[in-house]
């Protein structure tokens, strides 16, 4: 048995933080280090498939890994702290990480409902497991469970509707902005199914709040 096989989930705990807070291209450190195949969460995202219409990309690893790298490339020109770029590529990464338990296919197409709130659920579990910091894992775990909370509303959100989702997220330890990374990430992760960023009108809504 290798040692890569051979260590712990705490050790798999420690490797992953290592990467997200200093790998400039943290897919490539995952797979180098044995970090997809060990832990079965990320695992089962390359056996989950997505609806080409609206991921041409490729499975739901493929995707969660181009989100991670975007995000880690955002935090290198906005110099993120340390902390800051563990959260922002954590949540990239786990976005999509409630996938496997709910991608059905239905009348021809591939979905995937409820998979944020499942994606929070198993974050807050595999980042127990991995004995990741409490607030990284309440932080990271928040993100994933809105990530999804611009789909369906069209133009601007309602003041309350945003205020709404500052607080869930202040709560928790992170930002409307780290929340707005993390969107536009997912966005444009999406190769030739990219779209306008969805996070700008929030923003513009919780901007005014502040003026």
């Amino acid at each position: 048995m290798s040692a890569a096989a051979a260590r712990t989930d705490p050790e798999r705990g420690r490797r992953l933080r290592a990467i997200l807070r200093e790998h400039p291209v943290p897919s490539e450190a995952l797979r180098a280090e044995g970090l997809i195949d060990q832990i079965s969460e990320h695992a089962a995202l390359a056996r989950t498939p997505q609806d080409p219409a609206w991921h041409p990309e490729g499975d739901v690893l493929v995707h969660s890994l181009w989100t991670a790298d975007l995000a880690a490339e955002h935090a290198e020109r906005t110099d993120a702290s340390p902390d800051l770029r563990e959260r922002l590529v954590l949540a990239a990464l786990w976005h999509d990480i409630g996938k496997p338990d709910t991608t059905r296919p239905r009348n021809g197409r591939i979905t995937s409902y409820r998979h944020a709130e499942r994606g929070a659920e198993i974050a807050r579990d595999l980042g127990a497991r991995l004995e990741l910091p409490h607030a990284l894992v309440r932080a990271v775990a928040e993100i994933v469970a809105t990530h999804m909370a611009h789909v369906g509303i069209q133009g601007a959100p309602s003041a309350k509707a945003v205020r709404r989702l500052e607080h869930r997220l202040a709560e928790a330890g992170t930002s409307i902005e780290d929340w707005a990374v993390v969107v536009r990430c997912d966005g444009d992760a999406r190769g030739s199914a990219a779209r306008p960023d969805a996070s700008v009108p929030w923003l513009k809504v919780a901007n005014r709040h502040l003026a």
